[in-house]
């Protein structure tokens, strides 16, 4: 989407307005953009950059409630929930431009990361478990959340060595 201020043009058009917005906020309009050389090291250094921050969130997240304890469990949600609404705009933004994630051939590294991502989990809910007084309503959510990383990390790991098992030749063959 580039319009240097020439009005609409077909892509503002076909583009919904999440796309629109987020054309706005990232300023794709702008003349920056027009050198492909320029833009490829930007959106790659982005990319580094956003990388960077949402590991980075949630492990001050992990940190922050083991040593913080429960006063900074509404903090360290926030720095949660900002990595995963971050995440949720990039892969919406990118599907709504064409681009499905989950399509890409030889995308194993996706599942590390989210293995990765359940082990953060599963060490904030332990957080939260050791920090909540017993009987408390936030434990409970806790170990339920913590149990459900925990079968979640499993299932990944399940899924990752299955899908690299070689395929056994059918009975039929």
């Amino acid at each position: 989407m580039v319009d240097h201020g020439h009005g609409a043009d077909v892509a503002d058009v076909r583009d919904g307005w999440f796309v629109r917005a987020a054309g706005r906020i990232g300023d794709l309009g702008s003349p920056f953009y027009d050198e492909e050389h320029q833009r490829d090291v930007w959106n790659e250094a982005s990319a580094v950059g956003f990388q960077l921050l949402l590991w980075l969130l949630p492990v001050a997240a992990v940190v922050s409630m083991w040593v913080g304890g429960a006063t900074a469990l509404p903090y360290a949600l926030v720095m949660f929930f900002a990595s995963g609404l971050t995440s949720w705009v990039v892969i919406t933004f990118a599907a709504a431009r064409g681009v499905d994630m989950g399509a890409a051939e030889g995308i194993t590294v996706l599942r590390w990361r989210l293995l990765a991502y359940l082990v953060l989990v599963a060490a904030f809910c332990a957080g939260v478990v050791r920090a909540m007084p017993e009987g408390s309503s936030g434990r409970g959510t806790a170990w339920g959340l913590l149990a459900g990383s925990v079968l979640g990390i499993a299932a990944v790991a399940w899924s990752h060595r299955r899908s690299r098992r070689p395929e056994r030749p059918s009975a039929s063959s």
